[in-house]
């Protein structure tokens, strides 16, 4: 049998602040010839892969389309709203941000070929002068002023980009531009990765207007969105008119498969080139599929349990203890992901900046009792919720059964973010989260960001803001240390588990460099030779 590829993902424990200071730069077969530069060949041809000696390859005929089966659909191709992986694996193709963001946290050059840190709330960018967007439009300093604005004025981008300040950002010349901020934000350079902060064409979405653009999005990527089956499908074709060195594969179609088995599937029947969201327990199963393998490793995915700070069932902490002490982690892990997660021990991703193990929560019902008693409750009942999907519906069966042992009655509720948000408070939930970035992992505790966790905690909010704000490395590891030990002590967040992204590709796939978040996949270097 072969083996699952295992990517080992070393990451720095703390952002790399310096980079503030600037840096600089089964469909029919297609031709292809690589010059040293990248560029195409002549007319017809398509860059199949890079040399770096600095002479040509020879040519190659490449697969004309790549298939892939993502989990969910994009709700929407806005750029100031991608939040959420689903949207950003698209929006990363088709969109540039001014830098891009690694996974060591190094930053370096897209739109942006410099920048320089004026001073602890101003950074002058310099744009490249030779873009142009997927329809020809000239891109300039007044597409990105227009982007970041419109990311205060929409729901989903807001908590993100509290810090910037569009009143007093401004362009000095057609292709050099300075971002300003409320207060010292230190996130700022990832944040300008993309995301929220995708920019889009002025010009264009004036004409069309934004809920036409969602749907057919002009940007500056290696790809343009040529197809939009709703519930089914889409289809990137190669934007000719892209500044950097021409996507591998001409065409690549994106399809939509819900369920697990339903990817694996389609790679299978030869249907899919690539499959993301492979479950651990199943990257064997994939490994047996002839022409294909799984590659696997560390990510920034958790799950948790949350209970809703502003609700009085959870006011006091000997509560929210009990419900703790109620729980073996570790089983419910193992049970819930067939022994392919690992049990978390401290509040977020053992790979993001100044992780602290605090250690697995004790398992103790008889405690968890006694904490209830000595709080006054009894009788205690409410809802939790979970998103549709099986692992959800386990993993919430079997947290009922934990907690309907101290005498604790749970209604399970599944159903769509959407569709609860709109039912009103919030009691208990479980949910997953993917950021990379400190801030941003811990941005389901502000108080701006609300949603599930309802977040209601002064101090907790001082300190939060506070980190934002710190430059310096070990004032920063101080403050986590902090954050993190009176978040493991408050227990309004439960996270218990931490899962590998785990793709289902074709053996002959060529270019693919594993990256822990699904979203940042580098599909415009991804090709197979035929």
């Amino acid at each position: 049998m072969k083996k699952t590829r295992i990517v080992s993902l070393f990451l720095a424990s703390a952002m790399v602040i310096s980079t503030l200071a600037g840096c600089g730069g089964g469909s029919s077969p297609t031709t292809a010839a690589t010059t040293a530069a990248g560029e195409t060949a002549a007319a017809g041809e398509t860059t199949a892969a890079g040399n770096s000696a600095g002479t040509s390859t020879e040519a190659k005929s490449v697969k004309d389309t790549l298939t892939l089966a993502a989990q969910t659909e994009p709700d929407t191709m806005d750029p100031c709203r991608g939040n959420g992986v689903s949207n950003n694996i698209v929006m990363n193709q088709i969109y540039d941000g001014l830098v891009r963001y690694n996974e060591d946290g190094t930053v370096e050059p897209r739109l942006a070929t410099e920048w320089e840190q004026i001073d602890d709330t101003h950074i002058r960018f310099k744009l490249r002068d030779d873009v142009v967007f997927s329809n020809g439009s000239p891109f300039t300093a007044e597409d990105v002023l227009y982007s970041l604005a419109r990311t205060k004025n929409d729901s989903t981008a807001i908590s993100t980009m509290s810090w910037y300040d569009p009143e007093t950002s401004y362009a000095e010349d057609d292709y050099t531009v300075v971002i300003s901020m409320y207060q010292p934000y230190a996130p700022a350079l990832y944040v300008l990765a993309g995301g929220r902060t995708w920019i889009g064409d002025k010009e264009t979405m004036e004409e069309m207007g934004e809920e036409n653009y969602a749907r057919n999005p002009v940007g500056t990527g290696a790809y343009a969105l040529s197809e939009w089956v709703s519930g089914s499908s889409m289809l990137l074709t190669r934007n000719e008119k892209y500044w950097g060195e021409p996507a591998k594969t001409p065409n690549v179609r994106i399809n939509f498969i819900a369920e697990e088995a339903n990817r694996i599937i389609a790679l299978e029947t030869g249907e899919a080139d690539l499959a993301y969201y492979i479950d651990g327990a199943d990257a064997a199963r994939v490994d047996e599929i002839d022409g294909y393998h799984a590659e696997r490793g560390p990510s920034f995915s958790y799950y948790l349990i949350c209970l809703a700070m502003d609700n009085e069932k959870f006011a006091d902490k000997r509560v929210r203890h009990a419900l703790a002490y109620a729980i073996d982690f570790k089983n419910l892990t193992d049970a819930s992901f067939d022994g392919e997660a690992t049990t978390l021990d401290g509040v977020y991703p053992n790979i993001a900046e100044g992780f602290k193990s605090e250690g697995i929560w004790e398992y103790n019902p008889e405690k968890a009792k006694e904490l209830l008693a000595e709080a006054g409750v009894s009788n205690l009942s409410f809802e939790l919720h979970i998103l549709p999907g099986t692992v959800y519906q386990r993993m919430a069966e079997i947290i009922q059964s934990y907690w309907a042992a101290i005498g604790v009655t749970v209604n399970i509720e599944q159903s769509a973010l959407a569709t609860r948000e709109a039912q009103g408070p919030w009691e208990a939930s479980i949910r997953v989260a993917t950021a990379d970035e400190i801030s941003n992992i811990l941005i389901i505790y502000e108080k701006a960001f609300g949603s599930r966790l309802a977040p209601n905690d002064e101090h907790l909010e001082e300190m939060l803001q506070q980190l934002k704000q710190l430059y310096n490395t070990d004032e920063r590891a101080a403050l986590l240390e902090e954050i993190q030990d009176y978040l493991y002590d408050l227990k309004f967040s439960m996270p218990f588990a931490e899962t590998d992204s785990v793709f289902g590709m074709r053996d002959t796939l060529q270019g693919f460099e594993f990256n822990a978040q699904y979203n940042r996949s580098n599909i415009a270097e991804w090709y197979i030779e035929e």
